[in-house]
């Protein structure tokens, strides 16, 4: 699954990408960095292993993703504890973040992917191709390079993987540096799954050879997750080889609280979408916009909700929320907490760093924000929660709806009439109403982001059709003369298409039945005309 043991091995003078325990910042193991040698040669293997993958029935490609599940849910508690010590969010998290929803969309991927994958027929609409066979395939791309995130190191590229390798393709995974530990067991749950040998590869790269893997030739598809900096990046080195890409990018997303709305719930919803997984992802509600009516209470219960939230080590019973990534990360969240506090903003709780080993850093509850602030501009992906009070809901949309980001959006009503505005004004690729962040576990609901926030998507039967392209494949029996548009052009010729425009495509029954005799008693038509398939399309005449 992996790639072979020789370059698995330390080589003198080559790098290795390190991983850290985020709760106390000790080193939790070291793997070698492979290097460009190693890219060209996984892709080789990869490319070999498709071909005769790709071949298998569906059935066959489907079976092992159902072992796959099996495995996943025997290991589930082994696999959120790795989660926890590797990347930080508690277990709890873990298990229903990123356990549940990689099941759930595992489970989705079995019982759709043979009806979405399965050619279809093609019906012809011109009533000359009424005697023709066509379908509809889909066809795996070949090699696809599938890059992936520290903050969902396990719900992200599993089930991306999955559908790949379901779609006939071989995958190549580089894995972000900080999740190495969590990339290995996830080569070790394909394997255990079944699938043969290099169809899967980890890629254990740093991010000077990334570049080098996106803008190699042997790739033929890029699934991206990440920054929207680095996501331009990936987007200038496809164009290299005009590769296609499935881009899920940042996020600042917005949510609104009307007037009407349940406070408490608001209130609850709100703290828990901006500090899961310490506000460590993209769609986590980084701006707050409340109406002025119900500002004074929403804060208030905000601050009741953020004070219980317990910070501690994600190993822990009742731990909310772990650490953040790293030093650099912490940093920048408290870069953008003193931006804030500088530009006029007041810290109602939390913002400051813990006292022990790791990088944890207490909630912080901002008011008194404006889009002068880095807060509410820029992706702060921390445990940061900033309210501004507005006017009205038209000012809420509007300043909502400033941003280049645009991934998710949530609001909380209890007007059915102001909902319905809300998912219609918003720009986001999903909103939400009276609710934060639930469509990462719902198998139906597609991951796309709107703006800079993405191209393409991810989940569902679209996400599957991502990692095809559709073949066009038309069968003609071929035992009749030649069709009608072939050489030679007669001078007949233009008197029949002339007359076929009126039989076609004109809505006046009279020029119709005129042009009847014109192209049916035509030699050539009658000698080229399977009558039988004509017959039984007449329909399509009117």
């Amino acid at each position: 699954m992996t790639a072979p043991e020789a370059l698995m091995q330390p080589i003198p003078g080559l790098d290795e990408i390190i991983t850290i325990n985020p709760s106390t910042g000790e080193e939790l193991g070291r793997m070698p960095a492979l290097g460009r040698g190693g890219i060209d040669a996984a892709l080789e293997r990869g490319r070999q292993a498709q071909t005769a993958w790709a071949q298998q029935p569906l059935s066959a490609r489907v079976q092992p993703v159902r072992v796959l599940m099996e495995a996943i849910l025997a290991e589930r508690m082994a696999i959120a504890e790795l989660i926890a010590l590797e990347q930080g969010k508690p277990v709890a998290e873990a298990l229903a973040a990123e356990i549940f929803a990689t099941l759930a969309i595992l489970k989705d991927l079995v019982r759709t992917g043979p009806r979405v994958l399965k050619p279809r027929r093609r019906a012809h609409q011109t009533i000359l191709f009424a005697h023709k066979r066509s379908a509809l395939w889909r066809v795996p791309y070949g090699v696809i390079a599938i890059i992936s995130p520290w903050n969902f190191p396990f719900s992200v590229p599993l089930p991306e993987i999955a559908a790949a390798l379901l779609a006939g393709n071989s995958v190549v995974f580089k894995p972000a540096p900080h999740s190495i530990l969590i990339a290995r067991k996830i080569a070790e749950l394909f394997a255990q799954a079944g699938f043969p040998a290099d169809l899967l590869q980890t890629l254990y790269l740093h991010d000077r050879d990334a570049d080098y893997l996106t803008a190699h030739p042997g790739v033929d598809k890029i699934i991206f997750t990440g920054s929207t900096a680095v996501g331009r990046k990936v987007m200038r080195n496809a164009a290299q080889n005009i590769v296609p890409v499935v881009m899920e990018l940042g996020g600042k997303d917005p949510a609104i609280i009307a007037a009407d709305a349940d406070i408490e719930r608001a209130a609850r919803g709100v703290v828990w979408g901006s500090l899961f997984n310490a506000g460590q992802v993209c769609a986590s509600i980084e701006r707050v916009y409340v109406e002025r009516a119900v500002a004074e209470p929403f804060i208030a219960a905000c601050l009741r909700e953020i004070e219980k939230v317990r910070v501690g080590d994600p190993l822990v019973a009742g731990t909310d929320i772990g650490p953040l990534s790293s030093e650099a990360h912490l940093q920048k969240i408290l870069f953008h907490l003193e931006d804030a506090v500088g530009k006029g903003a007041r810290l109602l709780y939390g913002g400051t760093r813990l006292e022990r080993p790791g990088f944890f850093l207490q909630p912080a509850l901002l008011v008194d924000v404006d889009h002068s602030m880095l807060v509410m501009q820029e992706e702060t992906f921390g445990p940061v929660l900033p309210v501004m009070v507005v006017d009205s809901l038209d000012e809420a949309v509007r300043l909502a709806n400033d941003s280049c980001y645009a991934l998710s959006a949530f609001a909380y009503t209890a007007s059915r009439v102001t909902a319905e505005r809300l998912q219609r004004d918003l720009q986001a690729g999903t909103v939400i109403i009276n609710d934060s962040t639930m469509s990462w576990g719902e198998p139906s609901a597609p991951w796309v982001g709107h703006k800079q926030s993405g191209i393409g998507l991810t989940h569902t039967d679209l996400g599957l059709l991502e990692l095809t392209q559709a073949k066009y494949v038309s069968y003609d029996r071929g035992r009749r003369a030649a069709p009608l548009w072939w050489f030679p052009y007669e001078p007949a010729s233009v008197r029949l298409f002339h007359a076929a425009g009126d039989l076609l495509f004109s809505r006046r029954l009279r020029r119709k039945l005129a042009a009847l005799p014109a192209v049916f008693l035509q030699r050539r038509f009658l000698r080229s005309t399977h009558w039988g398939a004509l017959l039984r399309n007449l329909d399509k005449l009117f």
